[in-house]
């Protein structure tokens, strides 16, 4: 229990939801072969999956398997295992599937959750130069505080927010709980060409046993 501003009033902060977020190292090279790599990717596929991306690009989910796309799982599965460990997670950890997402100018991705995981997570490889309004929003996942939704004062400490807005940063992981609701913001790029794009991938990280 810590002690709050207020004389005798002790607060304990419990069931918490961890953000972990990493560099990864070499990205300059790496995320310049990963955008030429997803390039050519789209245009062998340029139809790709439709799940949560508005006027984006969606790849099939077998990115892991893929052998173009290994210098980054490695580093992953490297943080991954790190954030099992920190989280007390026995089994072994395995990556489910992975893919690649494109939001173009006015693009973004739905608000969702990762099903069939225990992790879920992204690596931003390229963000727009001028789209400084970009981010990934996490929404507090109990029905609770979004139910009732108090009024609240300003300048409350973070972990009170109900949403919680994290800049990409080219080269960095995010990862969290796969059943922790989510979305990206609107690209608002003015850039020309593939420029413009916000270029990202995504994973699904599970314990050994789960199927």
């Amino acid at each position: 229990m810590r002690d709050t501003k207020f004389p005798g009033l002790k607060r304990e902060i419990l069931f918490p939801t961890p953000i972990y977020m990493k560099r990864l190292e070499g990205t300059k090279e790496l995320n310049k072969q990963l955008f030429k790599d997803i390039k050519a990717w789209m245009k062998k596929d340029p139809k790709g999956m439709k799940k949560t991306n508005i006027d984006g690009w969606h790849s099939q989910t077998d990115m892991n398997h893929k052998a173009e796309y290994q210098p980054l799982i490695k580093q992953m599965f490297v943080m991954a295992q790190e954030i099992f460990k920190d989280l007390g997670y026995k089994p072994e950890v395995k990556l489910g599937n992975m893919w690649a997402n494109i939001n173009f100018p006015h693009g973004f991705n739905m608000h969702h959750v990762h099903p069939n995981a225990t992790i879920g997570g992204v690596y931003y490889v390229q963000i727009p130069k001028d789209d400084h309004q970009s981010y990934i929003w996490m929404e507090d996942p109990r029905p609770g505080p979004n139910l009732v939704a108090p009024e609240r004062v300003k300048n409350l400490p973070r972990e009170l927010w109900r949403v919680v807005q994290y800049p990409p940063n080219e080269g960095v992981a995010c990862l969290f709980p796969s059943w922790l609701a989510h979305g990206v913001s609107v690209n608002r790029s003015k850039l020309k060409g593939d420029k413009s794009w916000r270029v990202s991938v995504a994973f699904n990280f599970r314990q050994s046993g789960f199927k």
